[in-house]
C-alpha cells in the first residue's frame, strides 16, 4: 500500500458514514424507574433483536435515548441490590451496559451548559464499573454495601445538577 493513512482515513469514514445512516430503533415503552427518570440529556442506545440468538446496538442518537435505554438494566440493578439475594453474573453484565452509557454524558454527549456534568459521569461510570467488578467476583457483601450510596451519590448527583439548567 502506497497510502496507508489514506485508506485508514477512507476505511474509518466509511465506519463513521455506516454508523450515522443507522435510524434509532423506537424505544419499547417501560414503565419509569423512580430513581432514574428519563434525563432530557441521554439518548440510549437500544438493543434492537436481529435473531433469536443475536442482538444488535444502533449507536445512539442522545444521552436522552441512551439513558431510556438502560431502564430494564437500572431496575435489575435496584432490585439487586434490595434482595437478599441477587444474581450477582446478571447485575454485572448490566452494571457494565450502565457504565458504557455514563461514558456518554462525558464523551460524545456532554452537556456543557451542566456544571461538571463530564465529571459526574465519570464518577457515575467508575461506580458502574465498580459495582461490575464486585458483582462479577461474587462479592454479595461489596454489592449490598453500594446500595446505599450507588443512586444518591451518582445517579441522583448528576440527575439535579441536570434538572436545575434544564428544568
Amino acid at each position: 500500500m502506497r497510502h496507508p493513512y489514506l485508506c485508514a482515513f477512507l476505511a474509518f469514514a466509511t465506519l463513521v458514514a455506516a454508523c450515522s445512516s443507522v435510524e434509532e430503533q423506537p424505544a419499547v415503552a417501560a414503565q419509569p424507574a423512580a430513581p432514574i427518570a428519563p434525563v432530557a440529556t441521554v439518548p440510549a442506545a437500544t438493543p434492537t433483536p436481529a435473531t433469536a440468538t443475536t442482538t444488535t446496538t444502533a449507536a445512539p442518537k442522545s444521552l436522552k435515548s441512551a439513558m431510556q435505554g438502560i431502564e430494564d438494566d437500572w431496575k435489575q440493578i435496584e432490585q439487586g441490590l434490595a434482595a437478599a439475594t441477587a444474581d450477582l453474573p446478571a447485575m454485572a453484565k448490566a452494571a457494565e451496559r450502565v457504565a458504557a452509557v455514563m461514558k456518554l454524558g462525558y464523551d460524545p454527549f456532554e452537556d456543557k451548559e451542566v456544571p461538571n456534568f463530564a465529571q459526574l459521569a465519570r464518577e457515575s461510570e467508575a461506580a458502574f464499573l465498580d459495582l461490575a467488578k464486585k458483582a462479577a467476583a461474587g462479592d454479595a457483601a461489596g454489592v449490598k454495601a453500594m446500595a446505599k450510596t450507588l443512586q444518591p451519590q451518582h445517579c441522583a448527583r448528576c440527575h439535579d445538577a441536570y434538572e436545575e439548567v434544564h428544568g
